[in-house]
């Protein structure tokens, strides 16, 4: 089934070059018999006015002798040509019999006379073409002469010449159509070999093997298609290692709370842990922590669903931006990590409570990763343009950290659900948080993007439209 492709090639090549051949030999053969006959035309002219210049040339006053008829005669004989020789006034003065064909008979005999003002012409006798010129002398008409032929009266070498142009086209198509066929094989051999590796790691990958790679042969558009497949197949493979991780993290995320709580409740049930606000807290933190999580991904499922809408109203961005702040203040006072503002007014069009949502989630992550002592700026401004959208009418907001930012390999994966970084494996969550960020930021029309900050942190922004 696989060398299919490869057969067909071949078989295409072959009878392209053999149709080649084949519309040219018809073309040269049109042509060339054309050109043929307009040759063999000239030839006969050529020849029978050869014997009308013999005539002239040894003509005598009051008419030919027998060295002049004899003459005629050669001439004749060598054009394969009968000639009639008539006075003035059509009267028959001799004949001379060239051709090697049967006898000429009466056609010869019987015509009539040829005025002086008629110059030659041609008819057609019982098969022989029989051509009239008139024999002047000195400006004087002295006679007429009938040139007999047989009209497909060739040569033997022009019969030659045209049985072996045939054969030689026919052997060039035969030649040709071999040689196409071999050099298909190996053009064919070059394309489907490399597409033959990429369907056995097509297979490969099928299967469950996504190490599987191959090696781009060229720069054509198959070595494209196989770079693409070693994209596919590392798309493919990060995404089943996220998928891993996931459910490892989310595994970890449900276990470690709800082991918590039991393990609370169990000494509480005993006896051994007293049943103090402190000891109560810490259930009712673990449990916040299972009601974020399910939180996220009720966000992730109501932004998928159909129906998700935005209420849409005018704000300040700044003013939302202070609120976010104000509700994240205290755990970064327990980070001990310090929060800088610039905010200016900036209108914007958006859902008061889902920008808090996508603020609420970029202030937690930058908190993440900034060590204690460090510091995060948030700026809010207005003017500006997204990069490849049209400036003006667009706000934006900044986050930067003094954390110790993202590396380049992980930026163009950020905003993926569940990824996180080798960096984050250790921090709470399970990537959710700038997944919902963007997605939201989406919906408003806005873009979001990931960077670093000029003190090597992370650095978000976010451009969201001003109402029109």
């Amino acid at each position: 089934m696989r060398r299919g492709l490869r057969l067909k090639l071949a078989l295409t090549h072959a009878g392209v070059a053999a149709l080649a051949v084949v519309v040219v030999a018809l073309i040269v053969n049109y042509t060339g018999e054309r050109r043929f006959e307009r040759y063999v035309d000239e030839v006969r002219e050529q020849r029978q006015s050869a014997v009308v210049r013999i005539l002239a040339e040894t003509y005598r006053a009051g008419g030919w002798d027998a060295q002049a008829i004899y003459a005629v005669g050669q001439i004749a004989s060598f054009n394969n040509v009968d000639v009639a020789v008539y006075d003035p006034d059509g009267g028959l003065l001799f004949t001379v019999e060239g051709r090697r064909a049967a006898g000429m008979g009466r056609g010869m005999m019987g015509q009539g006379g040829m005025s002086e003002t008629e110059r030659s012409s041609t008819r057609s006798e019982d098969g022989v073409e029989v051509t009239s010129y008139p024999i002047e002398v000195d400006g004087d008409t002295v006679g007429r002469a009938d040139v007999y032929a047989v009209p497909a009266a060739e040569i033997a070498v022009d019969e030659s010449f045209r049985s072996a142009l045939n054969r030689n086209l026919l052997l060039a198509a035969a030649v040709a159509a071999v040689l196409a066929l071999l050099v298909s094989v190996v053009i064919t051999r070059r394309i489907t070999g490399p597409l033959e590796e990429l369907t056995d790691a097509a297979e490969e990958v099928a299967a469950g093997n996504l190490e599987v790679r191959v090696a781009p042969r060229s720069d054509d558009e198959v070595g494209a298609l196989a770079a693409a497949f070693n994209q596919m197949a590392d798309a493919l493979a990060r995404d089943e290692q996220w998928r891993r991780d996931m459910t490892a993290d989310l595994a970890h995320e449900l276990r470690t709370p709800l082991a918590t709580i039991q393990a609370r409740i169990e000494a509480l049930e005993d006896g051994v842990l007293p049943a103090t606000p402190e000891n109560l807290r810490v259930i009712g933190e673990e449990v916040e922590r299972l009601g974020r999580l399910l939180g996220d991904l009720r966000s992730l499922n109501e932004m998928e669903a159909e129906d998700f809408e935005l209420v849409l109203e005018r704000l300040d961005l700044g003013d939302v931006v202070g609120d976010a702040l104000t509700r994240a203040e205290p755990a970064y006072a327990r980070a001990g990590v310090a929060i800088e503002r610039e905010l200016a007014p900036a209108s914007v069009s958006g859902d008061h409570d889902r920008l808090l949502q996508v603020l609420g989630n970029l202030l937690e992550n930058a908190r993440k990763f900034t060590p204690a002592g460090g510091r995060v700026v948030v700026t809010v401004a207005s003017g500006g343009a997204p990069p490849g959208r049209a400036p003006g009418g667009w706000s934006r907001l900044t986050i930067a950290d003094s954390g110790p930012g993202i590396a380049a390999v992980d930026l163009p994966f950020v905003f993926d659900r569940f990824y996180r970084s080798s960096d984050a494996r250790s921090t709470a969550g399970v990537g959710l948080g700038l997944a919902i960020a963007k997605g939201l930021v989406e919906a408003h029309g806005g873009v979001i993007e990931a960077g670093t900050a000029p003190e090597g942190g992370a650095l978000f922004t976010v451009w969201l439209p001003s109402p029109a």
